[in-house]
């Protein structure tokens, strides 16, 4: 495992992409005006990960810049909100059944993109025996928008008709950037550039602190005691075979060490205190300008909410 992979963002980039589709087999043409099925994003609400660890040796842990970042429920509200704008535009285009991917059937294993279920590496034994390293089995997702859509419902999303843009689509104003762009003026992305380099500054920093590279050698002697010659949390996954569809007896017996030898040394807690601190400086340092991004993430939200609440 790379360390600087340890820190995933979870803002989607379908915030800044169009993710348009109707269901397969369906022709996307405009259709007769007056003919909508009324359908507009539809949200599965099932298996989103809890907004605060809730079980492993981060259970309760909430870093500072987590206030600044955006949790999946309101990453959800972004895209269903992004997603009916787009529905919207389209069918003004006389797309009537124009559809979107269900927004939520994916989720992430963290509320946030602090990810901090795996951001000091494994840390839920029960994860570790039943998966080693690997991840639970994500859902399949939908098909590919480009293997459904047709070129004629290409120009009206992306306002561009063989690599230029179009002002018009069948007679009808088109907006710039298409019904895409029309999507994302109507829902700007949240803000949370300055939020996201901070946290993976904190994070890096942190590695290098005196009472974590301790804790980190306390850990790898007792890995070594256990038969894995190993220096820091992002070795052991090294260990195993990070291509296989599924963890092996081995890998399995691997994660359970580094996770039981990271409460025998309290490396988490040593750890997770010594990013804290960081952050908190880095917090002071920038704190005007992580407050005027929050707002601007705020008013997002409000947009997304509002876009959604005229279609009930």
């Amino acid at each position: 495992m790379n360390r600087k992979l340890a820190v995933s963002t979870v803002v989607a980039l379908a915030f800044l992409t169009g993710c348009g589709t109707q269901q397969a087999g369906s022709r996307l043409e405009p259709a007769a005006q007056g003919s909508s099925s009324g359908k507009w994003a539809e949200v599965q609400r099932d298996g989103w990960p809890a907004a605060v660890p809730a079980e492993g040796l981060t259970k309760g842990l909430v870093l500072p810049i987590e206030k600044y970042l955006v949790p999946y429920t309101d990453e959800v509200v972004f895209l269903e909100g992004r997603s009916n704008a787009e529905i919207k535009c389209m069918r003004s285009l006389g797309f009537a059944d124009w559809r979107t991917e269900t927004i939520g059937d994916n989720p992430p294993v963290s509320g946030n993109s602090a990810n901090m279920e795996r951001r000091y590496g494994i840390t839920i034994r029960s994860d570790a025996e039943q998966n080693g390293y690997h991840t639970p089995a994500e859902a399949s997702g939908a098909a590919e928008v480009a293997d459904i859509e047709t070129p004629t419902a290409a120009i009206a999303l992306a306002g561009k008709k063989d690599g230029k843009a179009v002002a018009s689509f069948d007679g009808k104003a088109l907006p710039e950037g298409g019904c895409v762009g029309q999507s994302m003026r109507e829902v700007p992305s949240p803000d949370v550039t300055l939020a996201e380099e901070l946290s993976a500054q904190s994070f890096m920093a942190s590695q290098e602190t005196p009472e974590v590279k301790t804790a980190m050698a306390e850990w790898a002697a007792c890995m070594k005691d256990r038969g894995h010659e190993v220096k820091t949390v992002w070795d052991a996954a090294n260990l195993t075979e990070p291509t296989a569809p599924a963890a092996s007896e081995a890998e399995k017996k691997i994660a359970l060490a580094e996770v039981d030898c990271k409460q025998q040394v309290n490396l988490v807690p040593i750890w997770f205190a010594a990013e804290r601190d960081l952050q908190k400086a880095l917090i002071a340092k920038n704190q005007k300008e992580l407050n005027s991004s929050h707002e601007r993430s705020e008013a997002s939200l409000v947009a997304a909410r509002n876009v959604t609440a005229s279609t009930r």
